[in-house]
């Protein structure tokens, strides 16, 4: 039978992982054997993103493995999730806190301007109607949020959002 040592070399090889890049994070290189083949994959995305600080702190095998394989889990549901997958949101992320850390707005050049609209009374024929109207398009809209704060510890002067597609 196979040692661990010869399984984790050929885990590690059929990924293109050499050696001294896993074992700079050593917590993670000890617990590969537990994860399926296409989450090492995403181990290696990881570390090749330099986030290996995400396995700084993992304990040994045996030791809280189903949160090792629930944040494996976790990490696949992302990748699939974001358009170009994680390595393009570290990409944007990074792109962004530059760009506030160099001061730079995204939204120089716009001015905000208050929508003309329709001063409705409650129950009327009119209101009843742009209320139907309105329920029918509602669940084609995005909604925004602005969430407090200002991110003074990101060094972050704007506004944050939370939006929420319906």
């Amino acid at each position: 039978m196979a040692s661990t040592v010869d399984s984790t070399a050929h885990t590690l090889s059929q990924l293109g992982v050499h050696d001294d890049f896993a074992s700079s994070v050593p917590n993670l290189e000890k617990n590969l054997n537990l994860l399926p083949q296409e989450q090492v994959g995403l181990a290696k995305m990881l570390l090749e993103m330099g986030q290996s600080h995400l396995f700084e702190h993992w304990a040994g095998p045996g030791v809280d493995d189903d949160l090792k394989k629930g944040f494996f889990e976790q990490v696949a549901r992302l990748n699939s999730s974001y358009p170009g997958g994680l390595a393009s949101y570290v990409k944007t992320a990074r792109r962004l806190l530059a760009d506030s850390k160099d001061g730079k707005n995204p939204f120089d050049g716009f001015t905000p301007s208050v929508p003309t609209g329709e001063n409705l009374t409650f129950a009327d024929d009119n209101f009843t109607y742009f209320e139907e109207v309105g329920i029918k398009e509602a669940r084609k809209a995005a909604f925004i949020l602005v969430a407090g704060g200002l991110g003074e510890r990101l060094g972050y002067n704007g506004i944050k959002i939370v939006s929420r597609a319906s």
